[in-house]
C-alpha cells in the first residue's frame, strides 16, 4: 500500500461532485430531448448515463480506499501536471501533450511529477487525453474521470444505435447487453485505458455500419468515427483493433453479399472473398512482423509465456486471485491446445468457489450468469440450429468472431481474475448480443387470435391477419 501522499480524491472532489453530476445530466437531458423523438431510444439514454457516472464514482472510491494504488493514480498525476501547466505555462502544456518525451525541454521535464508513464506511448496516450479534458473537471480526479466516462458512454451508445437499427424489436435485451451490463457500467469508467478503448470501439463499429452497411449513410461522420476509433485502439490497446478487424471484414462482406441479387455472383463472392482475404492477411502479417516483431506469432507466444510466469509469481507472493492455464508451450500447437481454456476463463470464470476475495464476487456472479445463459440458449435453440444460425446471420457471426478472438487474447494473457474483470469487457456485449440473436431465432411469432365465430368471412379475415 502507498502512503497517504498517494491519493487521487481530495475534499475538492467531494465538494464539486454534485456540481459535475448536475451539469452532465442537464447537458445530456437537453441533448436527448433535441436529438431523439423515438420514445424507445429516449428511455434508455439518461439511465445508462447515470449508471456510468455512478460507476465512475464507485471505481474512484475503490481505487482510493480499497486498493490504495493502481495505474489510474499515475494517469491522474500526469493529467494534473498537464492541467497545472495549462494554467501557468501553456507552452509547457503543449510540449507535454504534443511533443515526444525525448524532445522535451528542461522546463517541461521538471514540470512532471512522475516521468515513467510518459515514456511508454500507451500510458502516455491515456495521460495526454486525460490532460486535455482535465479543464472540464477543474483538474480534479472525479471531474476528469467523468469526462472520460462520458466519452466511454457515448461510444457505447453509438454501438447500441447500430444494433437497435438492425434488430429494433430486441431493444431491451440489446440495451441490457451494451448499456446496463454490470461489468460495462462499472469497469469502463474513470481515468483508465478501458474507458477510452471501449468508447473508441463503439465509435468504430458505428462508423463501419453507417458508412458501409446501413442504407442511412452518414459518410463524413462515419469516417471520423472509424479513424478516431482505430487511432485510439491502435495507440492504447492494439489487440482490440486486431480482434475487431477480421470480424468487421467478415461482417461487411456477408452483409454486402446478401444484397447481390444475381445467384451466380452471390455464389462466386464467397470463394473470391476468402481467397483475397487470405492473401491480404498473409501480406499484412508479414508487414506487421517486419516492423513490429512483438506482433509475430513467436514474439506473441514468448511474451505471453513471460507474462504468465510473472503474474503467477506475483499472485503467489501477494496472495492474489490468479488462475493457471497449465504450462504454456510457446508454439502453435501449444496455442491451439490452450485456446478453449483461455476462452472459457474469460467468459465463464471465476467460478463461485474461485472468488476468494470480495472484489471478485461480482465478476464471479456475472460469469456464472453468462455460463447459465449460454447453456440455456444452446438447449433452447439446439446445437445444429445454433451452428446454422451462426453461419447464416452476418451479425451473429460478426459478434462471435470478435467475442471469441478477444476472449482468447485476454484469457491467455491475464492470469489474474482481478485484471481479467477489466480486460474482458469489450467482448461481453458482443457475446451477449450473439446469444440474444440466437435465442430470437426460435422465438415464436405472435399469432393474432381468430375472429368470433359469428363474424362473416371468418376464413378470409383470419388469412388476412397472417
Amino acid at each position: 500500500m502507498f502512503l497517504l501522499a498517494w491519493q487521487i480524491l481530495y475534499t475538492k472532489d467531494f465538494i464539486l461532485l454534485p456540481f459535475f453530476l448536475v451539469i452532465w445530466v442537464l447537458i445530456f437531458y437537453f441533448y436527448r430531448n433535441r436529438k431523439y423523438s423515438n420514445d424507445i431510444i429516449k428511455k434508455y439514454f439518461l439511465p445508462a448515463l447515470g449508471l456510468r457516472l455512478l460507476g465512475a464514482i464507485l471505481t474512484a472510491l475503490m481505487y482510493q480506499y480499497y486498493y490504495g494504488y493502481g495505474d489510474t493514480f499515475f494517469y491522474f498525476f500526469g493529467a494534473r501536471d498537464i492541467y497545472n501547466a495549462m494554467l501557468n505555462n501553456p507552452g509547457t502544456a503543449y510540449e507535454l501533450i504534443a511533443v515526444d518525451y525525448k524532445q522535451w525541454s528542461l522546463e517541461a521535464y521538471n514540470s512532471v511529477t512522475l516521468r515513467g508513464f510518459f515514456v511508454n506511448p500507451k500510458e502516455a496516450m491515456v495521460i495526454k487525453l486525460a490532460g486535455i479534458v482535465s479543464p472540464l473537471g477543474f483538474g480534479t480526479y472525479i471531474g476528469t474521470s467523468f469526462a472520460l466516462t462520458v466519452f466511454s458512454f457515448l461510444g457505447c451508445w453509438a454501438m447500441y444505435r447500430v444494433f437497435y437499427d438492425l434488430v429494433p424489436h430486441l431493444h431491451f435485451p440489446i440495451a441490457l447487453a451494451v448499456l446496463f451490463l454490470p461489468s460495462m457500467w462499472f469497469w469502463s469508467t474513470g481515468i483508465m485505458k478501458d474507458s477510452i478503448v471501449i468508447g473508441a470501439l463503439g465509435f468504430f463499429v458505428n462508423g463501419i455500419y453507417y458508412s458501409l452497411i446501413s442504407k442511412k449513410k452518414k459518410i463524413l461522420r462515419s469516417i471520423f468515427f472509424i479513424i478516431m476509433g482505430a487511432f485510439l485502439m491502435k495507440n492504447i490497446k492494439v489487440y482490440v483493433l486486431v480482434a475487431i478487424f477480421p470480424a468487421t471484414v467478415v461482417w461487411v462482406f456477408f452483409m454486402i453479399k446478401e444484397r447481390i441479387k444475381n445467384d451466380t455472383l452471390r455464389k462466386l463472392a464467397t470463394p473470391i472473398f476468402f481467397g483475397v482475404g487470405a492473401l491480404g492477411g498473409v501480406i499484412v502479417i508479414q508487414q506487421l512482423g517486419s516492423v513490429f516483431s512483438e506482433y509475430t506469432l513467436e514474439g506473441f507466444l514468448e511474451e505471453a509465456a513471460k507474462v504468465q510466469w510473472w503474474l503467477k509469481l506475483s499472485t503467489e507472493r501477494d496472495n492474489g486471485t490468479g488462475y493457471d492455464l497449465g504450462v504454456l508451450d510457446p508454439s502453435l500447437g501449444g496455442l491451439i491446445a490452450t485456446f478453449p481454456k483461455a476462452v472459457n476463463v474469460a467468459l465463464f470464470r471465476p467460478y463461485p468457489w474461485e472468488a476468494t476475495k470480495i472484489i471478485v464476487l461480482p465478476s464471479a456472479a456475472e460469469a456464472l450468469f453468462t455460463l447459465g445463459f449460454t447453456i440455456y440458449v444452446f438447449f433452447k435453440v439446439g446445437v445444429f440450429k445454433t451452428l446454422k444460425a451462426i453461419f447464416s446471420d452476418p451479425v451473429i457471426l460478426f459478434c462471435l468472431i470478435f467475442a471469441i478472438i478477444f476472449a482468447f487474447a485476454v484469457g491467455f494473457t491475464s492470469f489474474n481474475f482481478g485484471a481479467l474483470a477489466r480486460y474482458k469487457i469489450p467482448c461481453l456485449p458482443f457475446y451477449y448480443i450473439a446469444m440474444v440473436l440466437l435465442l430470437d431465432k426460435v422465438r415464436k411469432p405472435k399469432v393474432a387470435p381468430p375472429p368470433p365465430l359469428s363474424s362473416p368471412n371468418t376464413t378470409i379475415q383470419t388469412a388476412s391477419l397472417n
